[in-house]
């Protein structure tokens, strides 16, 4: 919910469970299909688990394949279809759809292996967990080169990014802002040049981003924010069981509405950011309540 409708999360509560209203989110696949874009959902699983397949469909997806749909061979965990297996099917099935017309396409594919018990075809690390993150990792690797090498690379733009972090390593505290910091890469041919980009983000910033470099309209996306403007305001929120974080460049609230004291504060000590997570926690509700 937070990459494709750039809605923050709940701390006591998902969205995704209650389809009345996840329905009613606006959708980035939405923004794109409406822009010409052929749009697809891709999950090696079943796409029922927790209204995942309610949910693409009415942001925008007009196509959703998940295991029900494949056919496939090779090697199958509890949740379904190995990385390896769906990522080639992926990318061929974009190269396919990018040979057969000029119709832009947008494709999103969810990733299962890296997710206990942690059971995939490989063997490089002892440690489970870690073994099925090199695995994915190397699935990854290897969807990418596909499509390097095919004629589909040159105005491709691939987004690598997770939807959370990991418990590993087990030192960190789980309300920790190093919990929550994941990575996010941009590739394909229609990158123009190479950057790093620190500037501080959240996965629901990703529509107006997104939307942005592509010159089209995000403003129903009242959340995200398109970091490549000087303009818009650098922060990022998250949110965790009864509490929230807000890091920027002046420093770290973390902040526990059960107690109603702050977990955590480092940086500025007269920051504001207190009450600007209070405030983006209060209108998540107040939009939820209006859906």
């Amino acid at each position: 919910v937070a990459i494709f409708s750039g809605f923050p999360g709940q701390p006591n509560m998902s969205i995704m469970k209650f389809p009345n209203k996840a329905s009613k989110l606006p959708g980035l696949a939405t923004s794109l299909k409406n822009a010409g874009y052929r749009t697809r959902f891709t999950y090696g699983g079943d796409a029922n688990f927790t209204n995942t397949r309610a949910y693409m469909f009415s942001c925008g997806f007009e196509e959703l394949t998940d295991e029900t749909s494949m056919s496939l061979s090779g090697h199958r965990s509890k949740w379904g279809y190995a990385d390896d297996i769906v990522l080639d099917y992926a990318a061929d099935k974009i190269i396919e759809r990018i040979s057969q017309d000029d119709s832009p396409v947008f494709d999103a594919i969810l990733t299962l292996s890296s997710h206990e018990p942690f059971e995939v075809p490989y063997k490089r690390l002892d440690n489970p967990m870690l073994n099925s993150f090199a695995f994915t990792d190397a699935q990854i690797g290897r969807f990418v080169e596909k499509l390097r090498n095919s004629p589909a690379w040159e105005n491709l733009l691939i987004i690598l990014l997770p939807d959370h972090s990991t418990p590993h390593p087990v030192s960190i505290g789980n309300n920790s802002p190093e919990r929550h910091h994941i990575p996010m890469h941009w590739l394909g041919g229609a990158i123009k040049e190479n950057m790093t980009v620190t500037e501080y983000m959240s996965q629901t910033d990703i529509a107006a981003t997104l939307l942005g470099q592509l010159g089209l309209s995000h403003k129903e996306f009242i959340f995200s924010k398109d970091v490549s403007n000087a303009g818009s305001s650098k922060f990022a929120y998250w949110a965790f069981n009864n509490g929230f974080g807000l890091i920027d460049v002046n420093g770290v609230t973390i902040f526990d509405y059960t107690t109603g004291k702050e977990l955590r504060r480092e940086g500025d000590p007269e920051s504001t950011r207190l009450n600007h997570g209070k405030a983006i926690l209060q209108k998540t509700f107040i939009e939820i309540r209006k859906l």
